[in-house]
């Protein structure tokens, strides 16, 4: 045989075994495929914190209910954006890699000031789940017995993490209908610092989350919260009444108090990029919607979440997604500077 059939040849059996196996692939099953490949799950934080551990946790069970490997990858960085470029602009859209970040601070806020540093469209990922829900507390000066003793008072200041970050879009609902001013009070290193600050009585009050918060009142750093910034109390606190039990509130501010808590919302999001093939997508949401049931896993989430799992999925996720990203985003930032001073 001549050195130029053995090439066609050689070149044939390539091909054919090249096609042979991109078929087999592609004829796979979701279920097939995430049982034989691994998953890479981008965490926009560094070790330690609840995105880190929901994230690990997550992970830990999904091999569990898949039988497939997923592992960690820490990819820290400007509140997530550094991780989610990373997922939409660097990795196939395979359906191989995730990200679980928290949504205001790092998929919506950014995409709706079109930040030039996110280099990405969050509104067209694949959300698979909303995760480790949190409400957030008021967390307020000794000084401070009750909300009447909040009321009108223009002289305040207020502490968070970023000036217009997700603590202070929540906390807009209670400038509002208290009619507050404060000036704003930011530089922290971490959001219990802010806390630590209002238990020294350095600034008057701040937003934060319920597990944070309690566990600061149990330590005796803070006074117990007067209020919860939501339509309900939270079951894990069943005492701290909810806002709309406190104060009367407008239509107009209905309708406010609706756009913070999306705008403030306090999830942990698990997504993947842009193209991924729907059944791949559907499959994860059914493992997630599979480990959420789970109350082995709901204990381990109980450790470090007071509210536990607290998932967001299917059609009520679908919902949040859509009408999140249909926020202005400026509007609302022009109703929050009508009370707060930025320093």
């Amino acid at each position: 045989m001549n050195k130029l059939l053995r090439f066609g040849l050689t070149l044939l059996c390539t091909a054919a075994i090249a096609f042979q196996a991109g078929t087999s692939f592609a004829a796979q099953s979701a279920e097939e495929f995430y049982r034989t490949h691994k998953v890479t799950l981008i965490i926009g934080t560094k070790a330690g914190g609840g995105a880190d551990f929901g994230g690990r946790l997550l992970a830990k069970y999904w091999k569990e209910v898949t039988g497939g490997d997923m592992i960690v990858k820490n990819m820290p960085g400007a509140a997530g954006v550094v991780g989610l470029n990373y997922m939409a602009n660097s990795v196939k859209p395979d359906g191989l890699t995730m990200n679980i970040i928290m949504y205001a601070e790092a998929y919506l806020v950014p995409c709706l000031t079109k930040s030039p540093v996110a280099r990405y469209d969050a509104s067209k990922f694949n959300y698979i789940a909303g995760c480790f829900l949190e409400p957030w507390f008021l967390v307020q000066s000794e000084k401070f017995k009750t909300i009447d003793d909040l009321r009108g008072k223009t002289d305040l200041k207020y502490g968070a993490m970023l000036p217009y970050g997700s603590n202070s879009f929540i906390a807009l609902p209670l400038f509002d209908t208290l009619n507050l001013k404060a000036k704003v009070v930011t530089g922290y290193q971490s959001q219990p610092d802010v806390q630590l600050a209002v238990g020294k009585g350095e600034i008057d009050f701040t937003m934060a989350g319920v597990t944070q918060t309690m566990r600061q009142v149990d330590q005796g750093v803070l006074p117990r919260p007067l209020l919860v910034m939501d339509k309900e109390r939270c079951p894990a606190v069943p005492d701290v009444p909810a806002l709309p039990e406190l104060v009367t509130m407008t239509p107009e501010q209905q309708k406010l108090f609706e756009k913070s808590l999306m705008l403030g919302v306090s999830a942990r999001m698990l997504a993947m990029p842009e193209g991924v093939p729907q059944d791949r997508v559907q499959y994860a949401r059914k493992v997630i919607r599979q480990i959420a049931s789970m109350p082995a896993f709901d204990e381990e989430a109980k450790k470090v979440f007071l509210t536990g799992g607290n998932f967001m999925l299917d059609d009520e996720l679908d919902a949040f997604i859509k009408d999140t990203f249909s926020l202005n985003f400026d509007e609302m930032k022009q109703i929050l500077d009508k009370y707060i001073t930025v320093k």
